[in-house]
């Protein structure tokens, strides 16, 4: 309790030399020169660590552009142009460039007809026993055995049961007085898909239906490819053109004009050049060191960013086994390091010779087996930063280990100075005593003193 109060009284003893104040300055003065310099150590590894996930970012972007053109499914894609509206297509990549006539005379059609009308859901449509028999053109059929309790919608539910999905029947409200009518149609077009109901159990059965065709029945699309006569069965032919599947509308004509998308090349090309020349600048900003001003990027003197710049751009501005190079196709570097793209070069290589375009840009064929220079790319960028033990992977780990170990030494000498100064003003809390011991003593001495004076008066 002495050591408490002594410290909560610290300074009255030494009429304020020794206080809370001097104990606070001497401590602030240590701050500064101990703890600042680790806080500022921190606060620039964290900087550089925010650089780092920025350049990590960048150095992504290019890779992505670089996959992108690596692969063939940007040199196979195909744009569909289409006029006409008797038939439309679907169109795969890689299919050859070509245009497509299509005169169609008509589409194929389902076959339906339409009973007689009745009165409800539960009349009956015939007065004796009775087997109808429903046959497509392509020679299946079944049999439905009927007499004078059937009704109409007895007769729907055992076609629909017994047809095996390639006959349906529904019964439908017509209005009128008799409003309800049975329908029946086939479940694919063409003509083997016409439907014959016949009665073949000795009544009529067949005729009490009264069934008619509705429309034109069943029949085949016929139509012209590039003048070439066509019969198909359905409106959906996939094993006309290969790669191509149509589906037929409308009579009348269709031109469907297929060509090479080149645009997505030269987006993809654009993107590249795009993420480049941001990636160049974050480097050259964040490693340069300017002289005059003595100011340098936050990676300045870091070896394992320094050689990024180098190492990506001895496979950008690389020859292939042909003496070529990106300026082949237009991509050229000005004068302040960055790519730029002349798009009437590469569009004139693209239009007159895309296997060219191809071979450099993703290599890997029968005719240019070398790899091509954005799967180059792709795999040094990734060796860069993705890799385990990547260069950027290991400054990462440089920069968290850094950090660790700057906290760990704050958080050890923050303790040191506390432990110190705590320690100060215990001191600081004797010597006051000692000193208001001092003075009380003194004053003592005065007064008996002054008292023996006065007597010897």
């Amino acid at each position: 309790m002495s050591d408490l109060g002594a410290l909560s009284s610290l300074g009255i003893g030494s009429k304020g030399a020794l206080s809370y104040d001097t104990i606070d300055k001497l401590k602030k003065a240590d701050e500064s020169a101990i703890i600042q310099p680790i806080d500022d150590k921190i606060t620039l590894t964290k900087k550089k660590e925010d650089s780092l996930n920025t350049l990590t970012t960048l150095l992504a972007s290019l890779k992505e552009s670089a996959s992108t053109l690596s692969y063939d499914n940007i040199y196979s894609k195909v744009t569909t142009d289409i006029s006409g509206t008797s038939a439309t297509a679907t169109v795969e990549n890689g299919v050859p460039s070509q245009t497509i006539n299509l005169n169609v005379s008509n589409i194929a059609t389902r076959d339906i007809q339409e009973s007689k009308s009745f009165s409800s859901q539960t009349s009956t449509f015939t007065s004796s026993n009775d087997t109808l028999n429903f046959k497509l053109a392509s020679g299946e059929s079944f049999d439905i055995n009927v007499d004078s309790t059937t009704t109409i919608s007895s007769l729907e539910e055992q076609i629909n049961n017994k047809s095996n999905g390639t006959i349906s029947a529904s019964i439908l409200n017509v209005g009128g007085s008799d409003p309800y009518k049975l329908v029946i149609k086939s479940d694919k077009t063409g003509a083997e898909n016409a439907i014959t109901v016949s009665s073949t159990g000795g009544g009529t059965a067949a005729n009490d239906l009264g069934l008619s065709e509705v429309g034109s029945g069943a029949q085949d699309a016929n139509f012209t490819y590039n003048g070439i006569s066509i019969t198909r069965s359905s409106n959906d032919i996939s094993d006309l053109i290969t790669g191509v599947t149509l589906k037929l509308q409308d009579s009348g004509n269709t031109t469907i004009k297929i060509k090479k998308d080149n645009q997505s090349i030269i987006d993809g090309v654009n993107d590249f050049i795009k993420n480049y020349n941001s990636l160049i600048d974050s480097l050259d900003d964040s490693t340069k060191y300017d002289p005059d001003t003595k100011k340098a990027g936050i990676f300045q003197g870091v070896s394992q960013i320094r050689s990024i710049k180098n190492e990506i751009n001895n496979v950008v501005f690389s020859l292939d086994s042909n003496n070529e190079s990106l300026s082949t196709f237009g991509i050229t570097q000005n004068k302040t390091g960055h790519l730029e793209l002349n798009s009437s070069i590469l569009q004139d290589k693209l239009d007159n010779n895309p296997n060219e375009v191809k071979n450099f840009f993703e290599g890997e064929t029968s005719t240019h087996p070398s790899e091509g220079i954005f799967p180059k790319l792709n795999d040094k960028l990734k060796s860069i930063f993705m890799d385990p033990n990547s260069q950027i992977d290991l400054y990462k780990n440089y920069l968290e280990n850094s950090l660790k170990n700057l906290n760990t030494q704050k958080s050890n000498q923050t303790a040191f100075l506390n432990q110190k100064y705590d320690i100060m003003a215990k001191k600081f809390a004797a010597y006051d005593t000692m000193i208001s011991n001092f003075d009380s003593a003194s004053q003592t001495l005065q007064m008996q003193i002054a008292s023996y004076t006065s007597t010897k008066h």
